[in-house]
């Protein structure tokens, strides 16, 4: 079973009370090749999470200036994925 996590850049764990942002696109994030379990697992799971919300988000760091959408929009993804990862990551250590 190939493990990867959908983030739908900050609207995976949207409520209706939550706004959705804008911009946001699924992304999938996979993790079947790390060991979460370990630091260096779950440093890398974070950084394609980062990753995808910004790709979610059209958020470039080298675009000058963002829109206020695209910053809300990865910050909002990145929170709530990380949301997200922990579950997983507890999943993971439960036997998953």
């Amino acid at each position: 079973m190939i493990k990867t996590a959908l983030f739908a850049a900050a609207a995976a764990l949207a409520t209706a009370a939550t706004a959705t942002p804008v911009l946001a696109k699924d992304v999938v994030v996979r993790y079947a090749d790390l060991d979460l379990a370990s630091v260096k697992g779950q440093n890398t799971f974070a950084r394609r999470i980062d990753r995808a919300a910004k790709a979610a988000c059209d958020f470039r760091i080298e675009d000058r200036i963002l829109s206020s959408e695209a910053r809300s929009c990865y910050y909002q993804a990145r929170a709530k994925a990380k949301t997200q990862m922990a579950l997983v990551i507890r999943n993971e250590r439960l036997g998953g």
